[in-house]
């Protein structure tokens, strides 16, 4: 206000209009009436026009009319167009004089920069914020204007309509509850004359104009309303795969082509009611909560713009569900992808792009997200297990994993049991996905000690899947290795053996960053400490954690065990291990793992040393 836009408003380039810039609710409108009054002994005559009051049609005799009033006045000028949605509307009426022009819009579009001096309007300061709302608030601690802020995304007119809550005696805990509950209703104000002026209101007008603008506008806030309920993060429009899909709306039924997709995008880019990034398209989190409230209202709108959303995960789901593979590309659409309510995913794609997300979380070491999701999910889901009992055999399994993963050995079992029997009912013995099922119980029985027994069942579904798919196929390399990690207790000499087969083949047949090559290569290593090959062991635990390290997270699980193992056995050669490199395995494994371990016990031991 004191330095940039006096200096931008000074200059001599005349005919070159300012433009504020920003989302809905920054605070434009407010700065451009302050700059005003500040600036108004530098110019003769100030003029104001409120774009939004006069509709696109009557944009042109607005700007005339009031350059007509002035016209025959003499000294500098100052027009003010607040509201500006559409650069069209304006650009060819702008005064070709001397008049400074100050336009304000929430439109993000090459057009502004073309022709003017752009200055985008920031969110304020986190202090800032807070500021504000202890002013606009007496008694407000530091703490809950802290909290407040972060809630409303310190957007000023957000801030401003939730004080008007809490000065009419609202708790800064209700407001925000009321926020997660009802966030068009908090972002209107308290009196009815606050909506005009309200961040809820100012939305619900822009969604309007869509509403009844042409078929192409209708269909833009289709989009819209589909990457409300997609949730905050950005969707990856960098992952969609495929080119044409098949829309539902209420009152129509087309094809959505990429290039219809983001010609829609940029549209509501362009209308400030859409952020783009380069593979990406979100809606900024207050924003999207208005909307979606907004839309809740009409259920028929709701459920076409979840049909949208799912049509687009599952374009999103990266082909192949591998993680060593397709990290990056989970990473991008998991987060879409869980945001929506399975409640409202219908189709059988839609179910298996779900289902796959959760193996990811899985595979990624997230155990306690998917354990949490997996619950919500089959509780949706209940009333149609009968007729998509497939699907709900394949959460269990997924859910028995993660249970697995957390050291829940008991509930594990239990449901990989369920599994099994049914698969084996349902599919037949030999079936690939029932020999999977007895995989697992195999695993859960190892670990409940049950070692003789475990082994039987291994080495019974391993050479079933070798008979059938061959012993380089990838479910009877698997289960070969589980059959390898459950002898080590019995036989580790036979273990060991065996270990060495199956990674050799895993090496040559997916490589030696696999993430299955690495789980045999870890426990090959633990099977030559039980043959006392200490120093044969610490190097292969070595190369293992180097390439833990270079395609999982730091804090995956099965990073934090090899690190473990390499660290004990450094430290019972003799060899130096850093502290630090403990207490974090320590500390790591003791978030991911619910049980007490060994392991972890001699960590412990060694971090306080």
């Amino acid at each position: 206000m004191d330095d940039v836009l006096p200096r931008y408003l000074d200059r001599a380039d005349d005919g070159v209009p300012v433009v504020l810039n920003g989302r809905v609710g920054i605070g434009k409108t407010v700065m451009s009436s302050e700059l005003a009054h500040r600036q108004r002994s530098r110019y003769a005559n100030v003029s104001w026009i409120d774009m939004a009051a006069s509709g696109s049609g009557r944009s042109a005799e607005r700007i005339a009319s009031c350059l007509t009033t002035v016209g025959g006045r003499s000294g500098p000028h100052l027009l003010v167009l607040d509201g500006v949605s559409d650069p069209d509307d304006v650009v060819r009426y702008l005064p070709q004089d001397e008049t400074k022009v100050l336009i304000t819009s929430r439109a993000d579009t090459g057009i502004w920069h073309r022709i003017a001096r752009v200055i985008q309007v920031p969110v304020l300061p986190r202090e800032e914020s807070v500021r504000l709302l202890r002013t606009r608030v007496h008694g407000l601690s530091e703490a809950d204007a802290m909290r407040l802020a972060g809630a409303l995304d310190d957007l000023p007119l957000a801030m401003e309509n939730a004080a008007s809550w809490l000065t009419s005696g609202m708790t800064p805990w209700q407001v925000l509850e009321q926020l997660k509950s009802s966030a068009s209703r908090i972002l209107s104000g308290y009196r009815s004359s606050d909506f005009p002026g309200s961040l809820a209101g100012r939305l619900s007008r822009a969604t309007s104009v869509l509403a009844a603008g042409s078929e192409e506008d209708r269909r833009m806030l289709h989009l819209l309303h589909a990457v409300a309920v997609l949730g905050p993060d950005p969707f990856p429009t960098r992952a969609l795969r495929g080119d044409r899909w098949e829309v539902s709306e209420p009152d129509a039924q087309y094809l959505l082509t990429m290039c219809d997709l983001h010609r829609r995008l940029g549209g509501l880019r362009d209308r400030g009611l859409m952020i783009l990034q380069t593979g990406a398209a979100k809606l900024d989190e207050i924003s999207g909560a208005v909307i979606r409230d907004l839309l809740a209202a009409c259920p028929v709108d709701t459920a076409s713009a979840f049909a949208l959303a799912e049509q687009l995960l599952v374009a999103a789901v990266p082909e192949r569900a591998a993680p060593e593979r397709a990290w990056g590309d989970w990473a991008l659409a998991a987060p879409s992808i869980l945001a929506v309510d399975p409640a409202n995913i219908h189709t059988e794609p839609g179910r298996q792009a779900l289902l796959h997300t959760y193996n990811y979380l899985v595979d990624s070491g997230r155990y306690r997200e998917a354990i949490d999701g997996l619950g919500n999910l089959r509780m949706a889901w209940a009333e149609h297990f009968a007729q998509h009992r497939a699907d709900d055999l394949m959460a269990t399994s997924v859910l028995a994993r993660a249970h697995f993963g957390r050291g829940h050995y008991e509930t594990a079992e239990r449901l990989n049991l369920q599994v099994y029997s049914e698969r084996e009912r349902e599919l037949g013995p030999s079936d690939p996905r029932t020999l999977a099922a007895s995989a697992y119980c195999a695993l859960d029985l190892g670990a409940k000690g049950h070692h003789s027994d475990a082994c039987q069942l291994a080495r019974q579904s391993w050479l079933e899947q070798c008979n059938l798919f061959g012993q380089e196929s990838r479910p009877a390399m698997l289960t070969g290795s589980y059959l390898a990690r459950l002898q080590t207790q019995q036989d580790p000499a036979q273990a060991y053996q065996l270990g060495l087969r199956i990674y050799r083949l895993q090496r040559d047949h997916l490589g030696a960053r696999h993430q299955h090559t690495l789980d045999t290569a870890h426990h090959l290593a633990l099977c030559l400490v039980a043959l006392n090959e200490f120093r044969k062991a610490l190097p292969l635990l070595g190369e293992t954690l180097k390439f833990r390290k270079e395609i999982l997270p730091l804090d995956h699980p099965d990073t934090l065990w090899t690190a473990a193992h390499y660290y004990l056995l450094s430290a019972d050669l003799g060899r130096p291990v850093p502290r630090s490199n403990v207490q974090w395995t320590c500390e790591g494994l003791r978030k991911a793992f619910d049980r007490d371990h060994h392991v972890v016990r001699r960590l412990t031991a060694m971090a306080k040393c």
